[in-house]
């Protein structure tokens, strides 16, 4: 069993197609959700962090994020979606639901007691309970809309609405979902870094980084730069779900993905550890700077695949 993490979710279907690379920020998204135990034992608490961004160049109104307000706990199948059919028991339809939702980017949930008890096994596995927290980032308000969504099971029945009313296309709107496992010994910290280098120098976070502008035409044009993470061997914890033919526990993977506002970065996704490897090498990331002076943000997001979230934010100083 892999734990199951973050899902965003586009609230229109019918898009255009859309060429920018997941690493560029232009719109409001959520890039990563962190809890404080991604394992969590029956009866624990367990602290949520949403890390939401709006990347609008031109913003008309603010971003607002929120969780709502009860989670889901072991529904059939364990399909996240099937936790939808009790919104309807919670919420108003066609009003805004901000006075009710769980403001901020910060929400706690506590497992229930009987939640591993509560849960129908699949078989074949370590008993588990689990839940799932939902949140929303939406450049305007919430509305409870199940008659807009489409036939499918995880069609996602909310809308954001601007103050004139309209709906706010994908630009302005993420519903995601956090999951969180409760076992009553297995556990999994969440993945550190020593720290994030650009072109072999240490990025102080609080500083950000300085780069020079590009004064190529196309930025495909432009010289590269590497991107790297230093994380301790130590975050690399065993995986009791992952074994070798020979019944060998192996270990987690690491990962890292990057974001920006500003420039072009190659890989999206970078594995660092390896399950049977362990620290892989080159494992940099090629990144082209801005073709303009002008000031972003850049992120690292560090993810185990057992849920185990971390990241890191700068100021991108182009000049």
């Amino acid at each position: 069993m892999k734990a199951r993490w973050l899902l965003l979710v586009p609230l229109l279907g019918c898009q255009g197609p859309n060429f920018d690379p997941p690493s560029r920020i232009d719109s409001v998204r959520v890039l990563a959700t962190r809890a404080d135990r991604p394992y969590a034992a029956p009866g624990e608490s367990v602290n949520i962090e949403m890390l939401a961004v709006d990347g609008r160049a031109s913003p008309t109104e603010p971003m607002r994020v929120y969780f709502l307000p009860s989670p889901c706990f072991n529904p059939p199948g364990d399909a996240y979606y099937a936790c939808f059919s009790g919104f309807s028991e919670q919420f108003r339809r066609d009003v805004d639901l901000g006075p009710v939702l769980h403001s901020g980017s910060e929400f706690e949930l506590r497992m229930p007691n009987d939640v591993i008890e509560a849960h129908v096994s699949t078989g074949g596995q370590e008993a588990y309970g689990l839940a799932y927290a939902f949140s929303v980032a939406c450049a305007g308000h919430v509305e409870y809309r199940p008659e807009q969504a489409t036939a499918a099971p995880d069609a996602v029945p909310f809308g954001c609405f601007g103050n004139d009313g309209h709906r706010v296309g994908t630009e302005g709107f993420v519903f995601a979902y956090s999951t969180v496992y409760g076992f009553a010994q297995r556990r999994n910290e969440n993945p550190t870094f020593d720290s994030v280098t650009y072109d072999g120098r240490v990025i102080d976070p609080e500083a950000g980084l300085d780069v020079q502008h590009c004064s190529k035409s196309s930025i495909d044009d432009c010289p590269t730069a590497k991107f790297e993470v230093n994380v301790p061997a130590s975050s690399q914890e065993p995986d009791p779900s992952n074994r070798s033919a020979g019944g060998a526990v192996l270990k987690e993977s690491l990962y890292v993905q990057y974001f920006s506002t500003g420039g072009k970065i190659t890989n999206d996704t970078t594995i660092i550890y390896d399950a049977r490897d362990g620290r892989l090498a080159n494992t940099g990331d090629d990144f082209k700077s801005p073709l303009l002076p002008g000031e972003h943000q850049f992120w690292a997001v560090l993810h185990d695949n057992r849920g185990g979230v971390s990241w890191q934010n700068f100021a991108l100083h182009v000049h």
